[in-house]
């Protein structure tokens, strides 16, 4: 595929998140998707490598607890051959009130129009005081 493409694809997984649409989400992955995110795992339970069935679960969580979706604004996006570097800026209500924001660095590697593998890279202190 197209670096073009690749990030066409890229730009609609993120549009997907702020719909709250986990199995348009899961749709878009490949079968042996992995998600990995970086840091501390005190911080975070999902910090590390994650499989698709993994992450599925880490969302529905997450989700419980946002008043509708996690608006996921790309700010800026690289691709060199199946790779997208994007950039990406994070807003949700809470249903507890609470507003999250956070700022988000993701290497996205596309295979054949689908999502194979996501690294994360994000300020997990800023998530796991608003999430726990």
């Amino acid at each position: 595929m197209s670096t073009a493409r690749n990030k066409e694809v890229v730009q609609a997984y993120m549009d997907l998140f702020g719909r709250a649409d986990i199995d348009g989400l899961l749709a878009m992955m490949t079968e042996d998707a992995t998600w990995t995110i970086v840091g501390k795992p005190h911080l975070f339970a999902g910090v590390g490598e994650k499989s698709r069935g993994e992450i599925e679960n880490i969302w529905r969580k997450l989700y419980a607890g946002i008043d509708g979706g996690l608006d996921m604004a790309v700010t800026g996006m690289i691709a060199e051959g199946d790779q997208v570097a994007v950039e990406v800026v994070s807003h949700a209500q809470l249903t507890n009130g609470t507003v999250y924001e956070n700022a988000y660095h993701f290497l996205v590697t596309v295979r054949d129009g689908r999502i194979a593998a996501v690294k994360e890279y994000t300020d997990l202190m800023h998530a796991a005081e608003i999430f726990g």
